[in-house]
């Protein structure tokens, strides 16, 4: 008696990757469009795992792979144009290489800083502060924190690209803490007492 063998093989592994943090985005859906004989995939927690039977012929046009991100609050804290006819939070994947990483930006967010004096615990007003990437070009980027209340420094909404991962604080100049902007909200507080 005879036993069929059917072999498949790896094809492509697609990830969307956070732009700022380099992190792989958990929370996938899949398709392949258009399904095709041989092709298969599944869906790790970060991964997409495109696999294709050694016995299948290339098709003339690669498919395309559709996915969309389950996690709302993660997905809307990104950059990602709606698509017509397609759910929202979905992007859709040329499959040109054997490992396709696609890097989305994240929306613009704000830094709050709360800063007290030493000892006495009362705001620290009238400071200069400046959230300094920690690489990147020389001179290296910088965002404005300007004083919104006594004691308090908050920067306009901006884009904290992978340069300010992490980004060192500055108070009038001078180095105070390196800090991690939070990606999972639109507003990163903080509250330090400033040693400077």
């Amino acid at each position: 008696m005879m036993i069929a063998t059917v072999s498949t093989r790896l094809r492509h592994m697609v990830r969307l990757v956070h732009a700022s943090t380099g992190i792989p985005l958990q929370g996938l859906r899949a398709q392949l469009e258009p399904a095709l004989y041989g092709w298969s995939l599944r869906v790790l927690p970060d991964t997409v795992v495109v696999s294709v039977r050694t016995d299948v012929a290339p098709p003339p046009v690669p498919p395309k792979l559709v996915v969309t991100l389950t996690d709302g609050a993660v997905a809307n804290l990104l950059v990602i144009p709606p698509l017509a006819e397609r759910p929202p939070r979905t992007i859709v994947v040329d499959l040109t290489a054997d490992e396709v990483d696609v890097s989305l930006q994240p929306v613009e967010l704000t830094l709050t800083v709360v800063l007290t004096s030493p000892s006495t615990g009362t705001p620290r007003t009238a400071a200069t502060v400046t959230a300094r990437a920690t690489s990147g070009p020389s001179p290296k980027p910088v965002i404005a924190l300007p004083e919104v209340e006594p004691g308090t420094y908050r920067s306009a909404p901006a884009l904290w690209t992978a340069a300010f991962v992490p980004l060192d604080l500055l108070v009038d100049g001078s180095l105070l803490r390196t800090l991690h902007m939070n990606f999972m909200t639109s507003a990163t507080r903080t509250h330090l007492v400033d040693t400077t």
